[in-house]
């Protein structure tokens, strides 16, 4: 078993959470407690970078779905970035990635949850 390291980045307006290692039942109480620490205020957008992750059970994908639910009862979204192949396969095979916000790259996720300028700044 993979352990689960969590590292998250609080923005402006919202949080930034790393997750890396495998998501399953050994390790899903971790990923909820540590997003219930890191990201309080539901009312802002929550971005999971999923790029490090190399597994995911039904109990990873359940986390995601209740995490989902509780950043919509407050008006704010959770997004997905760049999850792994594997993990994309199983977001698409369950249905999930068509409830949430999935993108392919950091950048785009970020850029969705409006946490990012769309337009950058040029160096005067």
């Amino acid at each position: 078993v993979t352990p689960l390291r969590l590292s998250g980045r609080a923005l402006i307006v919202g949080t930034l959470i790393e997750v890396v290692g495998e998501v399953d039942a050994a390790t899903v109480a971790q990923l909820r407690a540590y997003i219930e620490r890191e990201h309080p205020d539901a009312g802002l957008p929550l971005v999971l970078d999923l790029s490090g992750v190399s597994f995911m059970d039904s109990s990873g994908l359940h986390v995601l779905v209740q995490q989902h639910q509780r950043q919509e009862e407050h008006g704010a979204g959770l997004y997905l970035a760049a999850p792994h192949a594997r993990v994309r396969r199983i977001l698409e095979l369950t249905g999930v990635d068509q409830v949430l916000h999935t993108h392919a790259t950091l950048d785009q996720a970020l850029l969705a949850a409006d946490l990012i300028d769309p337009m950058p700044r040029s160096a005067a």
